[in-house]
């Protein structure tokens, strides 16, 4: 059974019904709806926010569905990037200061370009993160 198809079951044993589930879950109807039918897998924090709705442990909810197991060890791998990411970026920002104090020399552009990608960076970091703490009071 896929991952949609359980979550399908539950929902219907449960009685609720897709808007339903949405509320409970902070996500749209159609969120659920691509869930249920396979169009979608829902994150790590979605995964627990249903598997604590349904009473049901993530190993139970996830077990056989090869789609899903890959997609969380594809998201825990993009989450360690970004941090990665994030050190180089400062490293170069502290490197054209260094330039720009000891030598004289500012590479603006590349000061611009390399600012931009970081607060771009940071911007998704902290998004996630601010995303993640709210499911996490909203469960409690």
């Amino acid at each position: 059974m896929s991952l949609g198809e359980k979550i399908r079951e539950e929902r219907k044993k449960a009685g609720l019904s897709q808007e339903q589930l949405a509320e409970k879950l902070n996500v749209s109807r159609q969120a659920i709806t691509k869930w249920e039918t396979d169009r979608g897998i829902p994150d790590v924090a979605n995964l627990i926010a249903i598997s604590d709705e349904f009473g049901l442990s993530l190993d139970e909810l996830i077990k056989g569905d090869i789609a899903v197991k890959k997609k969380i060890i594809a998201d825990s791998s993009a989450k360690k990037w970004h941090i990665l990411v994030i050190v180089y970026l400062v490293a170069i920002v502290a490197y054209v200061t260094y330039f720009a104090i000891c030598h004289k020399i500012l590479m603006i552009g590349f000061l611009i370009a390399t600012l931009f990608m970081l607060f771009f960076e940071l911007r998704i970091f902290i998004k996630e993160k601010i995303y993640r703490q709210g499911k996490e009071t909203a469960t409690i």
